[in-house]
């Protein structure tokens, strides 16, 4: 008997059908004003020099050039002013995709992996788009497969091919679901070690068992870089039905029974504790995060998530 992998296993056919997503007119992930993002592509600096255009006129300090003193300005307040001009700087993306076996996961519509897998095919083709370098890694228990940033579409063929890849083989191979910490661990560190400063750098992933060495890669790559976080959640992770189930590891089975001793209660409150403590890490340093889900289409999620963006100003 077939099995039926839709929602589980992206075809490249249904990633690639994603760049008329990024095309369309009708569709926009970007706000009006230049922001920190990794589906921005070209990022906006203020240079006190000579530029591409105009921005603005500001009192003039010491350092900058004199041949950009606004002589009008300058008449007419009787104070010295220069011009500032806008540059666009490019900026490199590098997308790290996390394909372990805890990614194929999902109670309800879609699994992790999937909506993972469609996040990285729209920011690679909006980085295509904006004709900016585009590169990344797909890890998974035992690999970690790079691509170096290129201004090509083979590239993003070939990390979309990967993807795919990557999910077929989960189902094939009967892979046992481990923990990630050292796997997420590894993943960031080979992400320092290819990434110098001025990336965009985008990390796909459900980020559980994120340990202290994690955090700190985390940090390090934001001191020179963007860093944009994509935690991908199913409902079932942060709040288990009120009714008994057996749970199995692959290995062990038990019964739960979320009204015994008020384990259904507990569990929930350590998700949300453990959940509230990352994000509240992360913001510590600037880094934002974008919070997906595996009940609604990828479409929806990030037309909600650049509203309320475009609403606080952030991201």
């Amino acid at each position: 008997m077939k099995q039926n992998t839709q929602n589980i296993i992206p075809t490249l056919r249904e990633l690639l059908n994603l760049e008329h997503l990024v095309a369309s007119t009708a569709f926009s992930l970007l706000p009006k004003q230049p922001v920190h993002s990794v589906l921005a592509g070209k990022h906006a600096s203020k240079l006190r020099g000579r530029g591409l255009d105009f921005d603005e006129v500001r009192k003039y300090v010491a350092g900058d050039d004199i041949r950009n003193i606004d002589w009008r300005v300058t008449a007419r307040t009787r104070s010295t002013h220069t011009k500032v001009f806008t540059e666009e700087k490019e900026k490199p993306v590098f997308v790290v995709t996390d394909m372990t076996p805890g990614m194929f996961f999902g109670s309800k519509i879609y699994t992790k992996n999937f909506i993972a897998a469609q996040l990285a095919a729209i920011s690679a083709f909006k980085v295509l788009k904006n004709t900016d370098r585009f590169g990344g890694l797909v890890f998974n228990n035992e690999e970690c497969r790079t691509f170096a940033p290129q201004r090509s579409r083979k590239v993003v063929m070939q990390y979309l091919q990967k993807l795919v890849d990557e999910s077929e083989s989960f189902l094939t191979e009967n892979k046992i679901i481990e923990s990630k910490t050292e796997v997420l661990e590894k993943a960031l560190h080979r992400t320092v070690s290819m990434t110098t400063h001025d990336y965009v750098i985008l990390i796909i992933s459900d980020f559980r068992g994120i340990s202290a060495a994690s955090k700190k890669h985390l940090i390090q790559l934001s001191r020179h870089n963007d860093v944009i976080l994509a935690r991908i959640s199913d409902p079932l992770e942060e709040q288990l039905p009120d009714k008994k189930l057996v749970l199995s590891d692959g290995d062990l089975q038990i019964l739960w029974d979320a009204n015994r001793r008020k384990a259904g209660e507990k569990y929930s409150k350590s998700a949300t504790e453990s959940k509230g403590i990352f994000l509240n890490e992360m913001a510590k340093y600037g880094i934002p995060i974008m919070e997906l889900n595996t009940v609604e289409d990828i479409r929806s999620q990030l037309k909600s998530l650049f509203k309320a963006k475009l609403n606080t100003g952030k991201l």
